[in-house]
Order: C-alpha cells, then structure tokens, then sequence
C-alpha cells in the first residue's frame, strides 16, 4: 500500500490516514534537505577533495532510473578511451560494515550479500576497473586513490551526497516519468526539488522513447533552462541460461511463453522489454528493490511458473545477485536478461565533458 502510495497508484478513501501522515513526514524531510543544501551552498559544511577527478552519477529520485547501466557505460567509455577510472558506490544492501574492495580490476572479490547486488553487477560488467563499497563515500574514494590511482572515480548514486567533492555531476531521469508525482519522501520518490539540476553540470535521460522526448525536455527545462541534456536507452544484448551461464541471442525469447522475476524499482521497464523480444508473459512475480530470493520461496515462484504453462522464467541480472545460494533447478528453463545502456546522440559531448583535461 505504501508503494502504491508513493508512485501515485492509490487514491482510494482507505489510504487518506496513511496518505496524510506520509505527508507530515514528507515536509520534515523537504525541511531537513533544503536546510542540508543550503549549509553547503553556503560552505558552512564543505566538501571534502580526494586527488582525482571525481564524477557522480545519481539521480533526484528514488531508484527506477536505469543508473547502473549508465555508471557501467561510462566506465566502458573511459576506459575505452585509455582513462584509467574506477567506481565507488555505498554498497547499498550489502552486509559490509567498512570500506570494502569489491574488484581489483581482476576478478569480483566479494559476493554480492557483503557489497550489495549493483556494486557486484558493475564489478562483472568491467572487467579492468577496480569497484570499492562504503557508506563513507570519502573514505571509500580515498581508498580508491591509494590503492589505483586512477584517472577518474565514478561515484555511482552521489548525487545527495555532497561530503565528497566531485568534479562534474551527472542526473539520470527517466524518460517516462522524470520526477515522478512531484512529491517527496516518503509521500512521493523524489529525494530532492528538482530545481537541484542547477547544480548538476549533465542530464542523462534514460529508456528513450521518442514518445516521452518532448514531455521530458519541457520538464527539464522549466527547473533548469542550461543544462545539457543527453538521451541513452537500454539494449538487451543477451539472454544468459541461469544453470550453465551460455549466452544466447535475445531471439530465444521471439514466441515464447515465459514467466518474470523482477527485484528492480522500475519492473514496467523490464515487462516491456521482455515483450518487445517476442515472449508472452503469463506470470510476474514483483518483488521489493533488492529484494533476497530464499530457495522455498523460489520453488514457488517455479511452482507457479509451470502450473500456469510458462515453458521459461525470465529474471534480471539483479535478481540473480539476490538468489539464495548458487539455486539452480532443472524443471524449467531460467535465463538472465542482460542489458547496456548506450548514448544515442552526443556521445563525444559527453566523454568531452567527464574526461581529464590532461
């Protein structure tokens, strides 16, 4: 109910106590941020350098806008272009109680129970960039410095955290839905105002659609008439078997009759997709962002799967981090959907941007 009530999806008599007092909580966080912000807009609290250019990648709302796969195609960009650059990310969902090295650059270290589920996604995703977690994202860029010495530090969702000086901040906002109901936590998603851009030197509007381009240009521009914007969208580029790991062509899915498993904040983003390749979805099991699967509640889930005819469960790369153990089951097929995000205009603008001047 509290979710439904959060992305605006209920308005009916039962919720209005629940509804109300979400609201009285929603202005004391809008006061403990706008408070929080102007401290150091002002330099009363200040930031604090690390010896590198530092780049964060957030967002102004809570989860659903495809950052990971941003961070990730950044990182490839960079290092693409021979810019040594690492990651550093709080590690959210993850048991680790200090700064944590996820990956040297040469294998994961530490599965994704201790550092979290999107640390560990990014840490496969770049093989050659070292990934460190940390609720001190200072201590943890600190680390970074120590340890790699690289070129850039990519700080995955930093936009709220301003401890750290960063050298360029970069917005990600869904295409579909920008700011969501226009409400704070935890009345609403947002995290911030959306005049915040102003502080932001990039957009990057993630899933494009031609359809939502207009509408969310307009939005952008009334908070923020300057800012570049740039469009990616997300790619299925594979459909990896969850038993053996072989990938296979996105086409495997063209005319099948699946069922989905979904631990993201965004699951609408991820159906659509799975149907754009052709499957047909007869089952979707919804869980709660980095959400953790036990092995029983997982014979459900294919229990259920099968008694409704879906001959395949589908699932993303986050769901799979989250499984109880290394599951496997052999009754049913169970893949992995991979996906990148990649720039559709601009993608030189944006490298200019974020890349050392020397």
């Amino acid at each position: 109910m509290i979710e439904d009530i959060i992305h605006d999806r209920r308005k009916d008599p039962m919720t209005i106590p629940l509804r109300f007092a979400l609201g009285v909580f929603e202005q004391c966080f809008l006061a403990g941020t706008t408070v929080r912000n102007f401290l150091y807009d002002r330099h009363v609290l200040k930031a604090v350098n690390v010896p590198c250019r530092v780049v964060s990648v957030g967002n102004l709302t809570v989860g659903g806008t495809g950052k990971t796969p941003v961070v990730i195609m950044l990182a490839g960009m960079l290092a693409g272009k021979d810019v040594s650059v690492a990651v550093v990310s709080r590690g959210y969902g993850g048991t680790a109680k200090t700064t944590t090295v996820v990956s040297d650059g040469k294998g994961v270290l530490v599965p994704a129970a201790v550092a979290g589920d999107e640390p560990c996604i990014i840490a496969d995703s770049l093989p050659g960039v070292p990934v460190v977690v940390g609720h001190d994202r200072y201590s943890a860029a600190q680390t970074v410095w120590e340890k790699f010495r690289p070129k850039i530090i990519l700080l995955d969702d930093g936009f709220q955290h301003r401890r750290l000086h960063r050298n360029v901040d970069i917005v990600t906002v869904d295409a579909a839905n920008p700011f969501g109901s226009g409400r704070f936590l935890p009345r609403g998603i947002l995290r911030e105002t959306p005049y915040s851009l102003k502080r932001a030197q990039a957009v990057i509007v993630t899933r494009y659609d031609e359809k939502y381009r207009k509408k969310a240009e307009r939005m952008i521009r009334y908070y923020d008439r300057r800012i570049p914007i740039f469009w990616s969208r997300h790619v299925p580029v594979a459909i990896r078997a969850l038993n053996t790991g072989k990938r296979h062509d996105t086409g495997i899915l063209d005319g099948r009759t699946v069922a989905t498993l979904s631990n993201i904040a965004n699951p609408a983003s991820f159906h659509t997709m799975i149907e754009s390749l052709g499957a047909r979805i007869v089952f979707k099991r919804i869980s709660p962002d980095h959400h953790v699967y036990s092995e029983s509640e997982m014979e459900t889930i294919v229990s259920e799967a099968s008694r409704v005819g879906a001959d395949a469960i589908v699932m993303t790369a986050k769901d799979e981090r989250n499984l109880s153990g290394s599951y496997r089951v052999e009754s049913i097929e169970i893949y992995v959907l991979d996906i990148e995000a990649e720039i559709v205009e601009g993608e030189d603008k944006l490298i200019e941007l974020i890349k050392p001047y020397r």
